[in-house]
């Protein structure tokens, strides 16, 4: 089941900001289904060990395929999230296009 997040206010759309608990259980999904695929890192492609927590560097987190900065719309689409270690993650900055294909919203 994919849900995007997009709330809807008196003075338009508002697409919350990448935190809290609605990006904590965006890791836990990614992750879910990281370990269970044996899904590499997107960005060094090297494998990641999701046993690791937070704040080792080699941890698992959420890249966003398609940047939040380029694509804010696509911040909260399940189809467009990619586990990576923390520190590719932190490395690749907001300009990370990580190659995978299209998203829901690009197909």
């Amino acid at each position: 089941m994919s849900e995007v997040v997009v709330l809807l206010t008196a003075s338009g759309i508002y697409n919350p900001p990448w935190s809290g608990r609605r990006a904590k259980n965006a890791l836990v999904r990614v992750k879910a289904q990281g370990r269970k695929d044996k899904t590499p890192c997107c960005i060094c492609r090297q494998p990641i060990d999701y046993s690791l927590e937070y704040p080792h560097p080699q941890t698992c987190s959420v890249q966003h395929v398609r940047s939040q900065k380029m694509y804010p719309h696509l911040r909260w689409d399940p189809s467009n999230w990619a586990p990576s270690h923390l520190d590719c993650n932190k490395s690749a900055g907001y300009t990370a296009d990580t190659g995978m294909g299209v998203t829901s919203e690009d197909g």
